[in-house]
């Protein structure tokens, strides 16, 4: 039998790992191209190169610009530029910038906070194709922002976007079906995993770390410590910090791997180095005061399949929606 303990380091403060509790919409990745540098050109002879080119009506060019502004690469930053030019280059048409200018408005980045212009902007982009503007217009559907929060729609414009290639919405529709399944829908759990695994599959550690977590509480997939290692060693991979944790913590115990101290210690170094609290406590513990405080007793070979379970006390919960 683990002890209790264990289990609860393994899934300690799940709801933020599970569900990203209490965060504002996550925002939408920088683009391909994100003017950071071009085959090796200087910055400031790049930033020069589309400062001409923008003046001569290359919407692109203008949020390219834009980026460096906002990033302050070749140029000294400036967030009111660099929102003027995303401003620009929207007007004309330039879909991956309205996102940008949205993102902008939401969070008041050169230009007075305005979520309820950010929604109007990120719906035009997303009635035109864009699917990273649907994501972020699922989030903000989904967290009240600048508009009545509408879950229904929100999984839509998520599934949508998911389905359209954008990066992360299959880990937020997931995120979703979990938050509304712990709240009584629990054939929703079936549409969690479906989207974790597109997002898994489409390169977000996250989402694959979700899936090894859903093994761990049994939440959508059968109970198994053995099938949750797999994910979380594919997570953990691409250096999600979090699921190298749990995958240490594990990998020491026993639990669904066999037991191998050092490699443990590796994962949750990695986990550490990549500044996840919560790996470095666990790597410089306060001396236990007595045996029962060290978590010592049972069988601490581990198992599988079944007993690496959370408690009830233990288990997730879905933030306020």
């Amino acid at each position: 039998m683990i002890p209790t303990d264990t289990v609860r380091v393994l899934l300690a403060a799940m709801c933020a790992v599970a569900f990203g509790c209490g965060g504002k919409p996550a925002k939408a990745p920088p683009p391909d191209d994100a003017a950071s540098g071009d085959g090796g050109v200087d910055p400031v002879e790049l930033a020069g190169r589309f400062d001409r080119k923008c003046a001569g009506g290359d919407l692109e060019s203008c949020r390219n610009l834009g980026i460096m502004y906002a990033e302050g690469n070749g140029v000294a930053p400036d967030p009111v530029r660099a929102t003027g030019l995303f401003r620009k280059a929207c007007d004309g048409g330039n879909l991956p910038a309205c996102n940008h200018l949205a993102l902008a408005l939401a969070e008041g980045l050169g230009v007075a906070r305005e979520p309820a212009k950010a929604v109007e902007v990120y719906q035009r982009a997303c009635d035109r194709g864009y699917q990273i503007a649907c994501r972020n217009l699922g989030l903000m559907l989904r967290d009240g922002r600048g508009v009545a929060v509408d879950l229904a729609r929100a999984e839509q414009l998520l599934d949508k976007s998911c389905k359209g290639g954008a990066p992360f919405a299959c880990t937020n529709a997931g995120d979703l079906d979990a938050a509304r399944a712990a709240k009584g829908g629990a054939g929703r759990y079936r549409e969690m995993v479906t989207h974790y695994k597109l997002g898994c599959d489409a390169g977000d550690p996250t989402a694959c770390r979700q899936i090894g977590i859903a093994y761990l509480d049994g939440r959508g997939l059968p109970k198994s410590s053995s099938a949750a290692a797999v994910w979380l060693e594919r997570a953990c991979m691409p250096d999600d910090p979090v699921a190298c944790r749990l995958l240490g913590t594990m990998t020491q115990q026993g639990i669904g791997v066999p037991r191998d101290v050092e490699r443990g210690r590796q994962l949750l170094t990695r986990a550490c180095d990549a500044k996840d609290a919560e790996a470095c406590r666990i790597l410089k513990p306060e001396p236990p005061k007595d045996a029962a405080d060290a978590g010592i007793g049972g069988d601490a070979r581990g198992s599988n399949d079944g007993d690496a379970v959370p408690s009830d006390a233990a288990r997730p919960t879905a933030p306020p929606l």
